[in-house]
């Protein structure tokens, strides 16, 4: 039976930092079980070495796939020994916060200051919605603050509120659904029937922050990915995009015609960004990195109803040098095997009221 643990770690840590694990047998073998809630998802028997020693290895890989599996940014595991023996028996409780990067910090103070995303200031256009999750511990204050600067009719103001709360759980996971649109339409409550422009937007949970700069900018590349912490945010940025189709086919010959046969096509799109500061230039490259990637659709009842799209090519060259602008390029195309047509750009609205401008003046 197991009678000691000799590797230590928190009872909240991440899955990247999470240990090889070092245990004290009385026994020449062990079967010890990892448990998530009420269920066994890993089983192994190990061999003790001559000094009564177990060593078990890889156990983050292990809870992070079964977090992908289930999408949860954590999960609480219980590591034990199979039988349990009646008295005393061998069990270590802890939980895993879902991490595909490694920290300096410890998962318990990240946790309680941060939310679940490596930026505290992105832009968002006022067509897009983002979803900021975080996790709490049981008795916190998780009232959600907001604070909006806007225009009202060309006036500089400002408005805040908060919807009030405190955690009951041990510990649980909320999501913040981040609206330019909705925003805009609390603010327009409060001042009607003036014409309201958004400036920028602040979220606030205990020291957790985040600002949304609104944009109103052509050009933008929209999706939502799964993050570092294996929860969807959403991606937008600005760049040139250039689609690029590609057709194959073979030939044969027939009763002497020449026939094609095998034809493929084959479409994607490669996206060269503008200028990225450095905390985004890290942060684009978590969604190079991410394992699933969704179209954003304004449209769409909710994230899983968007269209899955593969990023297939990536080249992302950071230096730090003052001259040179950081700059990324990736290809991505849709997962579907049919190449897709968009509704949206075959409409004619406004096709003959653009103003004709000269080339050359």
């Amino acid at each position: 039976m197991i009678v000691g643990l000799n590797t230590w770690f928190s009872d909240i840590i991440f899955t990247s930092a999470f240990p090889d694990l070092e245990l004290v047998s009385d026994q020449n073998w062990e079967r010890l079980e990892l448990w998530a809630g009420e269920r066994s998802i890993f089983s192994v028997y190990l061999c003790a070495n001559e000094n009564g020693l177990i060593y078990l290895t890889d156990l983050g890989q292990v809870m992070e796939q079964y977090m992908i599996e289930n999408r949860l940014p954590f999960a609480s595991f219980s590591l034990r020994e199979s039988p349990e023996r009646p008295e005393d028996p061998f069990r270590r409780d802890f939980v895993a916060v879902f991490s595909s990067y490694f920290w300096d910090d410890y998962a318990e103070s990240f946790i309680a200051q941060n939310f679940l995303t490596t930026l505290s200031a992105k832009q968002i256009s006022s067509s897009a919605y983002d979803m900021v999750a975080f996790i709490s511990k049981k008795g916190e204050n998780i009232t959600v603050r907001h604070h909006v600067v806007f225009y009202a009719d060309g006036i500089l103001g400002t408005m805040d509120w908060e919807n009030e709360g405190i955690e009951e759980k041990d510990i649980a996971q909320h999501d913040i659904n981040v609206s330019a649109m909705n925003y805009e339409a609390e603010i327009q409550e409060s001042y009607p029937d003036k014409e309201i422009k958004l400036l920028s937007l602040s979220v606030s949970v205990g020291p957790r922050n985040i600002t949304y700069y609104v944009i109103d900018r052509k050009n933008l590349t929209q999706m939502f990915f799964i993050n570092a912490f294996n929860v969807f945010e959403l991606f937008e940025i600005q760049g040139v995009t250039t689609a690029k189709t590609t057709v194959e086919r073979d030939t044969a010959v027939i009763n002497r015609r020449e026939t094609f046969y095998d034809r493929t096509i084959e479409k994607k799109y490669e996206v060269q960004t503008s200028a990225l500061s450095s905390p985004v230039k890290d942060w684009v490259e978590q969604f190079l990195f991410s394992p699933l990637v969704k179209m954003f659709d304004p449209d769409a009842d909710s994230i899983d109803e968007m269209t899955e799209v593969l990023i297939t090519e990536s080249a992302c060259e950071i230096s730090n040098s003052n001259t040179e602008l950081g700059k990324v390029k990736f290809t991505w195309k849709y997962a579907d095997v049919y190449p897709r047509l968009n509704s949206i750009d075959r409409e004619t609205k406004d096709l003959f009221s653009q103003q004709f401008e000269f080339q050359f003046k």
